[in-house]
């Protein structure tokens, strides 16, 4: 009993603190910073893995299962065409605008769990934005190596299983493992930002319980919304032609606030934590 008091003290408290650093607004700005650089960061990922061997509609598919059916076809004729086209001026354009745009994005992050971590920048604009073009490169490429293990994984997987003679129960298996690999990959990026992109730097430890929320809370919160949307939601009727824009901007909404609701959490265990110890 004692225990589940003192939980429901801990949750009502990190409530509060969400509400007094005005999490829902910081995530407006958030994500209204994450419209403009989707869609540059797209075609800049898209480009790249145009001049790999990875097949455009494995990334199509994959997209579709998170992103609700109306965002999905306003991106889906951006990448075939840039697919099809494979312009490398195109491509040059797009990582000098992408560089431009996404920075600004990750700046907002910045600000975001700053305000979470109760920290006031102090470097200057300049690092600031060094480390947001460095961060959006990074996450770039690791999106890319995500998609090489989604699509080499399954075909290494089905090569063995085959020349091995295993059973399908094996394929399972794999799948789980390369899904799983995904999961802790995305963990460790979430870490990365919590613990290398503010101000104030929290330790590995500390910022491990907001990135495994940030992580587990995208992924429920991505796939419930497309399920929303798809069968529930007519965003087209109430909103017309600038309906799917609206979907897109809710959904990066509502990864503004996973992000910034994990660097919260970090902050209030890293600081309750630091307070026992000074008692």
């Amino acid at each position: 009993m004692l225990l589940f008091k003192k939980i429901v003290i801990n949750i009502a408290s990190l409530i509060k603190r969400i509400f007094d650093d005005e999490v829902p607004a910081l995530a407006s700005q958030l994500s209204y910073s994450l419209l403009l650089s989707f869609f540059p960061f797209l075609i800049f990922v898209t480009t790249l893995i145009g001049y790999s061997p990875i097949d455009s509609e494995f990334i199509l598919r994959e997209m579709s299962n998170i992103l609700p059916d109306t965002a999905y076809q306003l991106v889906h004729s951006t990448i075939k065409e840039i697919f099809t086209i494979r312009n490398t001026n195109l491509m040059s354009f797009s990582i000098i605008f992408t560089i431009w745009t996404a920075s600004s994005g990750f700046r907002s992050v910045i600000k975001g769990i700053n305000k979470a971590y109760d920290e006031k920048e102090k470097r200057s604009l300049l690092r600031v934005t060094i480390i947001s073009i460095i961060s959006t490169l990074g996450l770039g490429f690791l999106i890319i190596l995500t998609i090489a293990l989604l699509v080499f994984g399954n075909i290494l997987g089905s090569f063995l299983i085959y020349k091995l003679g295993l059973s399908k129960f094996y394929n399972f298996i794999w799948n789980i493992i390369r899904y799983s690999i995904i999961l802790v990959s995305m963990i460790f990026v979430f870490a990365l930002i919590y613990r290398y992109i503010p101000s104030r730097k929290l330790s590995w430890k500390e910022v491990f319980p907001g990135a495994i929320f940030a992580t587990l809370g995208w992924i429920i919160a991505s796939i419930g919304f497309a399920f929303y949307v798809n069968n529930f939601a007519n965003y087209s009727r109430l909103y017309g032609s600038i309906g799917a824009v609206i979907v897109l901007l809710t959904w990066l909404y509502i990864t503004s606030m996973v992000i910034i609701i994990g660097g919260e959490i970090n902050a209030f265990i890293a600081f309750d934590r630091r307070k026992r110890h000074l008692i």
